[in-house]
């Protein structure tokens, strides 16, 4: 069956070319990458084309940026099934949805008192006027995990630790979905987080699994939802198939 050619924007062209430099050993892990105008000057390319393609690489996980000092090589490079970037991302993002959200319908109901203290405890570490976005993060891994040993079964705690490794080849999560400030990133984990705890308080399965399908779908969505304006009509029809089904 022939199937349409879809012509790839110009900042994909660039996003692979550097992206196949990194994984040649040319630019090496943890190297600042070079300037935007010195990519410009090399690839005969605009500065806005380069300003996409370096946001692609970072969605991809071949690349991060670090507040005050510019873009890097980032660290640990993803693995080649997920060199397209978007694809395995909504499938960690999709499976988080469905997964962890019945690990929280489960814990619900085996969770012991101080499970509770050490769930809240790790709400009030993300609402901490104090907390860097590090130990947000931190706090948050330890929330999921925390919800995963209530359930008394280790498969589902390797699952959450399985999603948090996956989670550094995209970059910081994206630097916390990029652009958001520390204040705006704990209001949103606060009433997300929030709400799974207190149904879990009230051993409401349903209500549990129901916030953290909402959590879950708001992590994911807006970098889902930056990549396919971005894509445009080049987008992955695997992808946006999938992603309108699970939007509904």
């Amino acid at each position: 069956m022939l199937r349409a050619i879809v012509q790839k924007p110009r900042y994909r062209l660039v996003a692979d070319q550097i992206a196949a430099r990194i994984r040649d050993g040319i630019l090496p892990p943890g190297s600042k990458m070079p300037t935007d105008r010195e990519l410009v000057d090399k690839l005969g390319v605009s500065r806005a084309t380069v300003r996409e393609a370096m946001i692609a690489l970072e969605m991809m996980g071949y690349v991060e940026t670090r507040f005050g000092a510019g873009a890097y090589v980032a660290q640990t490079l993803p693995p080649p099934s997920d060199t397209d970037g978007p694809p395995g991302y909504f499938e960690l993002v999709e499976a988080r949805f469905h997964i962890e959200a019945r690990i929280a319908a489960l814990a619900a109901q085996t969770c012991t008192p101080e499970d509770m203290t050490h769930l809240r405890a790790c709400v009030a570490q993300m609402i901490a006027p104090d907390s860097s976005f590090e130990e947000i993060e931190a706090a948050d891994r330890e929330f999921h995990l925390t919800l995963a040993r209530a359930t008394g079964n280790s498969v589902f705690v390797s699952l959450i630790e399985d999603f948090w490794n996956a989670r550094r080849s995209y970059p910081r999560w994206t630097r916390m979905h990029n652009q958001q400030t520390r204040e705006n990133v704990a209001r949103h984990f606060e009433a997300e987080h929030m709400a799974t705890l207190r149904a879990v308080e009230a051993r409401d399965s349903a209500e549990a699994e129901r916030a953290m399908q909402v959590h879950c779908r708001n992590s994911g969505l807006p970098m889902l939802d930056k990549w396919h304006l971005q894509e445009g009509a080049g987008a992955d029809p695997r992808v946006l198939d999938r992603l309108e089904r699970w939007k509904a």
